[in-house]
């Protein structure tokens, strides 16, 4: 898969993007037997099961670069993905296009990639606040800005049953900010988590990277 993009993100983080370009069959060469077998025999679709065997080859590439061994993924009883055997903390994104994966050394980390579509404008009421919807409008890269913003750091909490819209607030940004600010409330938990999100920009696909 040829690299678009590799970034350290502050002191423990590690960000890799490939682009999707390989069948299956060479996805399942590349990646050998340090994959769950029983996780991908859930997915049926051609497409996804090339999206599912990326994400593992490049977190495989990602454990390696940190020193450390890789064994495979397993999920955990809320869906998230962590590393067999090892201590440090992933997450993993893909589209049609891209695979994307980060690696956190001593803390969760969460990742989320959206390519602009009218459907984000569809569906925005489903995942923004009133205050959110007030200043997004129907500017797509805003809404697409909120809505992987969002997705990533549910994705680094962790546990299911969130809302976005109730629960996932993000602090009014700039469409050219590459850092703004997540809050995650959690009222059956009673815990708040707060985190910087940061931005990239690909084409029309936004990239956001909670820690």
């Amino acid at each position: 898969m040829p690299l678009v993009h590799s970034e350290k993100i502050e002191e423990n983080s590690t960000l890799l993007l490939w682009s999707l370009t390989e069948s299956e069959t060479e996805l399942r060469e590349s990646l050998g037997f340090t994959y769950n077998f029983g996780d991908l025999e859930s997915i049926s679709h051609p497409q996804k099961i090339r999206e599912w065997l990326a994400s593992r080859l490049l977190i495989k590439t990602l454990a390696e670069q940190s020193g450390r061994f890789y064994e495979g993924t397993h999920k955990d009883e809320h869906g998230k993905a962590f590393l067999v055997n090892n201590d440090s903390h992933i997450s993993l994104t893909h589209t049609a296009d891209y695979v994307a994966a980060v690696i956190n050394l001593s803390s969760p980390v969460g990742i989320d990639m959206e390519k602009m579509s009218d459907k984000l404008q569809r569906t925005s009421r489903k995942f923004l606040s009133e205050e959110e919807q007030l200043r997004a409008g129907q500017d797509l890269t805003a809404l697409c800005i909120y809505w992987c913003a969002k997705e990533a750091i549910y994705k680094l909490y962790g546990k299911k049953k969130i809302s976005f819209k109730d629960s996932i607030f993000i602090e009014a940004f700039s469409e050219n900010d590459v850092q703004i600010s997540a809050v995650l409330t959690d009222p059956e938990e009673k815990v708040t988590v707060h985190s910087p999100v940061h931005l990239r920009w690909f084409g029309d696909h936004c990239l956001a990277i909670a820690i």
